[in-house]
This record gives C-alpha cells, structure tokens and sequence, in this order.
C-alpha cells in the first residue's frame, strides 16, 4: 500500500479528522479536533474560533459576520464596529464614547450632556465628564500583623457598618483582625487566630447562617482549608481544618454557591499537583469532605488562585482558574450541582497570574475576568461574552518591574467606571489603574509606598467619605499598611 493509501485508509476509519501540511513531504494529522486545542483545524477560520467553533475576536481571520463577534467580517478579518476603532466619529462626543449610540463615556472625556458620562455628570464649563482630577493618598498607616503577612481579606467583622481587616500571617500560622473605627483606624484584636500551616490565601464570609462574616484560609503547607467562625465582635472561633491533598501546597480558593443549595460552598487551588479540591458547604459552619480533580495540563499546570461566577448566565455558578506557569485563564462551566464541565482555556495576556477576580469591568451587566500578572507587570482583562466565553485579553502595564501580585477592584476617581490597585510586591509599591470603560485603563499611577513586599490588597471606603481606599499585605515588614483616599 502507497503511503498515500495508507493515509486514505486511516482517514477513512477515522470519524474526525483534520490534515494540515507543513510541506510538500511533511503532513501532521490530528484526529478529532477540538475547540480548545490551540490549533487551526476542521472548519475553523481562526485558532480555535469560527465555522462550528464559535465566534472570532477582532483580528482573527473569517470568512463571514457570523464568524466574528461584537465585529464584522471585511477583507477576511473580523473587524471592529465603528464604536471600538479608536477613531472617533462624528456622532462620539469622544474616541469610541458618548453620543448616544456608544458606551458612555469616563473621566476626562469630551461630552456634551450628563447621559454621555457614566456618572452622568458632564462639566459644563470644560465640557467633560467630572471625577476627582487629582487621584492621590495619604501616606501609608502601617499595623503590626504577624510573621510574613501574606494575604488580605476585608469585611465587617463586628456589625458596626465599617470594613474590618482579616491578614493571613504564613509563618505565623494565624489570622489577625483588625477592627476599624469607622474612620479609617484600625485596631488589632489579641491574640491573633491559628489557622493550618501557612496561610496564603482565603475570604471572608457567611457560612452559618447567622449574619455575621467568618473566616476561611488556604493553607499552603497544612495541604488544607481552615474554617474560623466568628462569635461576634470579630472574635474568631477554634479552626475546623478539611485536607485537600498531599503535597497540593494548597494556595488560594474562592467561595460561592456551586451546587445551589443555598450554602455557601468553598473551591481550593492545589498547585503541587494541578488540581482543584470542591468543599460543600453544610449550611452550619461545616464543609463536607473535599473532593479533588485534576485541571489544566497535568505536570505543568499549577492552579494558583479561583474566581467563582455566573459567566453564562444560566444561574448556576462557573469556575475560573489563573494557571500560574503554563499561563491560561482555565474556565469551567458549572452544571450547578458541585461539579463542571470540562476545561476551556484562554490566553492569560500575560506572565505568572497570580490573583484571579471576576467583576463587571466595562459595565455590561457580564461579568468578566481580571488578573495581576507579577512575571510581566500588568493587568489582563477578559471581557466575558455572556454565554460562559471570553474574548482576548486585553492588557494594561503597572509599572516597570513592578511585580503586581494581587488585584482588587473599586471606583477610586468616581466617574461611575470601576478601577483597580494592584499590590506591587517587587517594587513595595500600589499601583492604581483609572478605567475606560472598555476593559482598558489609563497609564498607571504610582499610589506611592504600601510596606515591604507587598502582596495581598484589598479595596473598600474605610473612612465613611464616599471615596474608596485600599491596604496591602507586607510580607516583610509583618504589617498592613492602610492607605486613605484624599482625591479631590
């Protein structure tokens, strides 16, 4: 039989098979292609997109409309709608913004009536959208933590009505509280609570019931997650502390309802061993036995941190993942039960994602995933589709070197257009980032020094004024650092 023949033969046997030549001698087939494959293949008109594959994002070859999105089909490639070209058209007041027939537009902006801003307030003596125009803070307040304060978590922990802190000290092995006072000043309760080995991740919660917020960790050497009630007050009850799996150096986790039974459930990133670890929630404080799962490519990926959401708008929650050395943003769609569908993976946009977040970031009603990549120093933002999907990352700098290991989110300059701070563990720093509106921000601003090594940062208004802070999480200098807003 002529190598021809038997290539006939074998394609004839085979339900699903694609053939891509590489030369006139050199043909590498793949049978049964998938969608997910990071392959050109079967009908598909881009990598992975188009044909049966769903649609392409703007750039991506096509051969009709349908196989782009949010775009249209000319000369063969999914171009973008006139109101996301970065030309501004006669009925924009601004590039891509404004005029009634575009998304609304931020701070700074050209407009010509409120409804053309997202606040809807537009300055009609410089004939912009309002915000606070000097983006700044107050020096750093430092709090003694605990040893090597990892990560951070923020809440009302004693019903007051002020956002309370909860850090994770790793080597100490334990959570601190710090209850606010209503402006903005913090007050550390002793003893600090043991948690498992090695905290590096976890939330703040609800997971009895009784209306007050508890305590969850990660725990990276105890290969665990650590439950810690709260009595009230932000007095912490002894840990109940569920295994994951040996050797997973369990990192993060993220918490929702996955099985929609009401009780707020609890998904475990195990980096070691490339799996995730699915805890239900008992609805009494307690989790059931963990169930465990491979994800991602077993012996590359390390599934560091978790984001849990609706993406497809189904009801049930979906899971997303920040692979922290192959670099997809891994998403599994829920089936509303505890457990998910297969993986799809998508292109993080950058190097080493470290915290993974969903949020609605441009505004859509979708919710949309965000991340801090400390190996490249930016930001990536996945606009979600709608229908569990997401486009192509979309990529904003922190700041050269400046290693952003954490991400939270909020609207620092109110123009109505969500934010974000990233915790700069490279360079001791904050970065704030003013959003577009579109998934992109504006160039980074230095929020000035946090502590030493800053890793965990969370965002909230500390002080009662209606302009939002955040603090960070000193791995080094055992502290936490409150930085308040004093934009005008």
């Amino acid at each position: 039989m002529t190598g021809h023949g038997l290539l006939g033969s074998l394609l004839g046997s085979m339900f699903a098979a694609a053939v891509v030549c590489l030369g006139l001698s050199s043909c590498v087939f793949y049978l049964n292609p998938l969608c997910t494959d990071q392959i050109r293949n079967g009908d598909e008109t881009g990598i992975d997109c188009g044909g049966g594959c769903g649609r392409c994002n703007i750039g991506d070859s096509c051969n009709t409309d349908d196989d782009c999105d949010d775009s249209n089909c000319t000369g063969g490639t999914c171009t973008a709608f006139a109101c996301a070209n970065g030309v501004r058209s006669e009925q924009e007041t601004d590039i891509d913004c404004g005029g009634g027939t575009c998304r609304k537009c931020a701070y700074g902006r050209q407009c010509l009536v409120g409804s053309d801003c997202f606040n809807g307030t537009c300055d009609p003596g410089t004939l912009t959208c309002s915000s606070l125009t000097q983006v700044s803070f107050a020096s750093a307040v430092a709090y003694p933590s605990g040893d090597k304060t990892y990560a951070l978590f923020c809440g009302d922990l004693d019903g007051d009505g002020s956002l309370d802190l909860a850090a994770a000290n790793e080597q100490g092995s334990s959570i601190s509280v710090f209850l606010n006072d209503g402006a903005g000043v913090f007050h550390r309760l002793d003893p600090a609570s043991p948690t498992g080995d090695y905290p590096t991740g976890g939330a703040i919660a609800d997971f009895n019931h009784d209306g007050i917020f508890d305590v969850v960790t990660a725990d990276y050497h105890g290969n665990s997650v650590s439950v810690l009630l709260n009595h009230g007050g932000g007095q912490l009850a002894a840990k109940s502390t569920y295994p994951t799996v040996a050797g997973a150096e369990t990192s993060n986790l993220a918490v929702g309802d996955v099985d929609g039974d009401g009780d707020l459930d609890v998904i475990a990133t195990n980096p070691q061993t490339a799996s995730v670890s699915v805890f239900l929630g008992q609805g009494d404080g307690t989790l059931a036995a963990g169930v465990t799962s491979p994800i991602g490519i077993a012996g590359d990926s390390e599934p560091y941190s978790a984001a849990i959401g609706d993406f497809d708008g189904n009801g049930t929650q979906d899971l997303a993942i920040a692979d922290l050395v192959v670099g997809p943003t891994i998403v599994r769609l829920g089936n509303g039960d505890g457990t998910f569908q297969t993986d799809v993976l998508y292109g993080a946009g950058g190097v080493g994602p470290h915290i993974l977040i969903t949020t609605d970031i441009n505004l859509d009603g979708i919710l949309d995933l965000v991340s801090a990549n400390r190996g490249s120093s930016d930001v990536s933002v996945l606009l979600g589709r709608g229908d569990g999907t997401f486009r192509k990352a979309i990529v904003s700098s922190t700041g050269a070197n400046t290693g952003p290991y954490s991400i939270a989110v909020a609207d620092f300059n109110l123009d109505g257009v969500p934010d974000v701070v990233t915790a700069n563990f490279m360079t001791n720093n904050a970065s704030v980032l003013l959003g577009v509106g579109d998934g992109s921000f504006a160039a980074a601003i230095d929020a000035g020094p946090t502590g030493l090594f800053s890793y965990g940062t969370v965002a909230g208004d500390f002080d009662g004024d209606g302009k939002p802070d955040f603090a960070t999480a000193n791995a080094s200098s055992n502290n936490v650092t409150v930085k308040l807003n004093i934009s005008h």
